[in-house]
């Protein structure tokens, strides 16, 4: 998927492009947070050029160490639904992590992130009454980035880009995700 890059550098262009002003208030990080977020995401799977896009999503829960440190745990997923011929399919990819968030600046909103955790990676076929279903477990690194846009002291509407890398028994995959995330500090 060739467009996949140009989708990545127009969101962080539009993560410039509607930055609020320097002198604007980031949402106030101190205790408990608590949020969720959809997009899209690119899926690859070890040793093949071919990518699936597909419907992604996150909910993530933690605490504030500082204003600049958050720790938490983050869900995500992402689904594709596909159709051939007589039958049909869905492959899905979710995980789970415990995740560290890092603002550079406590009083702005761009930070990055990067998380340990677990994956399963699940695939279902489907050919008229006949199904087949498996799924398989691994672990799971994520990394990304993404700025919080104030609103009402607590509130963020965050867009965001996260890579999410898993390794199985059977091979590894890789998940380019971006979205628009709403988050409550």
């Amino acid at each position: 998927m060739r467009s996949l890059p140009f989708a990545i550098s127009m969101l962080l262009t539009l993560f410039v492009s509607i930055s609020p002003p320097v002198n604007a208030q980031a949402p106030a990080r101190d205790g408990f947070f608590i949020g969720f977020g959809v997009g899209a995401g690119s899926l690859g799977f070890e040793d093949d050029s071919e990518r699936e896009v597909g419907g992604a999503g996150y909910f993530k829960i933690g605490g504030a160490l500082s204003d600049k440190v958050l720790l938490g745990a983050e869900g995500g997923g992402w689904s594709k639904e596909m159709r051939e011929g007589g039958g049909s399919g869905t492959v899905t990819f979710s995980s789970l992590n415990a995740v560290f968030y890092g603002y550079l600046d406590p009083t702005g909103g761009f930070f990055i992130k990067s998380g340990l955790g677990v994956a399963v990676l699940g695939a279902e076929a489907n050919f008229g009454d006949w199904s087949y279903s498996e799924s398989e477990n691994g672990v799971s690194f994520t990394a990304g980035a993404g700025y919080d846009i104030g609103f009402g002291g607590r509130f963020g509407l965050t867009p965001h880009v996260d890579y999410h890398y898993a390794g199985f028994e059977d091979g590894r995959i890789n998940l380019i995700r971006i979205g628009l995330g709403f988050n409550w500090y």
